[in-house]
């Protein structure tokens, strides 16, 4: 991975993280090693079903749909994380339960609308990943569910545990190569690194009033996990008064919308690119003769005849890069050499360590969500009134 940035004349490295601190912070995601074995033996046990079906909520599922969307797979996978009927119904006519594995995910095991969608399915093959004596385990043992200790480790830093890793070793994909991959990244908590200049460089807009960050992707696999980055920068360091608002688009089409807020809007905005560097393929753009001489802005359709689509892709974020630069916005890009697992687990780790250090930095606790317990409370009570009445 590469970072480079762009107007940001304020800002200089600090000696944030002394060895005295990472060792004080040391985050348990660091140090969880999972049963690599097991993930074998959980892929020749389940892989004959086509369809996985995984039933979450935030850090429970967005690193795996992160992975699943960026690696191929021949499995037909549906992320369920909504009560809302008709979808339910339509995934059952579609997923039938000879072919379907559902895997249940929750630390706490006792999130309301996951509960009502597992009732839903308990006669599909179940498996759960949840702690012991949670609500989860024991819906799970009444219906004869396979159980996996969920271990305890806060949903959005579970890349690399049973929460991520065995699903992606049941849909076929090199779990072990995307553990290697965040193991790597790892080694390099303690030491300057990328993901630490960028929680740096973050945090000192934040106190010149850049509060807003555009985040285009410049890459549709790697669009996946937009869920994860805003999941991690929002629940880990958006807290007691403190942190960054987010907001993720797919580019080049983000450039047909929300670039006008970018250049346009209020100014305390900085623009974060994510952009691939090396594409799988590459088609080129065909031109036939008869349409050469149709016009076209300056020129006409002949300009593109022969241009690769990894060039065009590249000539959209330099557009935007080289504008921002010259109106004078604060930009930064993240690019990602390729979409192997290993390079995936290495991505994936990077927005771990960086949301730990924004934290760190902001001196606020990188592992609680005190703010999303509240609406939680207050639906089940609705639940509860609907009985009464």
């Amino acid at each position: 991975m590469h970072l480079e940035f762009s107007n940001i004349p304020f800002f200089e490295p600090s000696n944030l993280f002394e060895p005295e601190l990472a060792i004080t912070a040391e985050p348990e995601f660091l140090k969880y090693k999972p049963k690599l074995v097991q993930l074998k033996d959980l892929w020749k046990e389940y892989n004959h079903f086509k369809n996985i079906l995984l039933i979450g909520h935030g850090g429970s599922v967005t690193s795996f749909i992160g992975i699943y969307q960026t690696l191929p797979t021949d499995k037909n996978i549906q992320i369920l994380s909504t009560v809302d009927p008709d979808f339910i119904q339509k995934i059952k006519l579609q997923f039938k339960p000879a072919e379907t594995l559902v895997i249940a995910i929750s630390k706490s095991g006792e999130t309301i609308t996951q509960i009502e969608i597992v009732l839903q399915f308990l006669n599909y093959p179940l498996l759960f990943i949840t702690q012991k004596g949670t609500v989860l385990e024991q819906i799970g043992q009444k219906a004869k569910a396979r159980i996996i200790s969920h271990p305890s480790i806060g949903g959005r830093y579970t890349a690399f545990t049973e929460v991520a890793l065995v699903p992606a070793a049941i849909a076929g994909l090199n779990a072990e190569k995307i553990f290697e991959g965040g193991q790597e990244m790892f080694t390099k908590f303690y030491q300057r690194n990328i993901a630490l200049e960028l929680a740096e460089i973050m945090f000192a807009l934040e106190n010149k009033g850049f509060v807003d960050v555009f985040m285009p992707f410049y890459s549709h696999e790697l669009f996946s996990f937009q869920s994860l980055i805003v999941q991690l920068c929002h629940e880990s360091f958006g807290k007691e008064g403190k942190g960054q608002t987010y907001f993720a688009h797919e580019a080049p089409e983000s450039q047909h919308h929300t670039n006008q807020r970018f250049f346009g809007g209020r100014k305390n905005i900085a623009g974060l690119f994510i952009k691939l560097e090396n594409f799988k393929n590459d088609l080129f753009t065909n031109v036939p003769t008869s349409m050469h001489s149709i016009a076209i802005k300056d020129g006409s359709l002949f300009e593109l005849n022969k241009i690769p689509l990894s060039f065009a892709m590249h000539s959209e974020f330099k557009g935007t890069w080289e504008d921002a630069k010259i109106h004078g916005i604060p930009i930064v890009s993240l690019s990602l050499s390729s979409l192997s697992p290993k390079e995936i687990g290495s991505f994936i780790a990077f927005w771990q360590m960086f949301a730990v250090y924004s934290a760190l930095l902001r001196n606020v606790d990188p592992f609680d969500q005190p703010q999303v317990e509240s609406s939680k409370s207050i639906s089940w009570n609705k639940r509860k009134d609907f009985k009464r009445e």
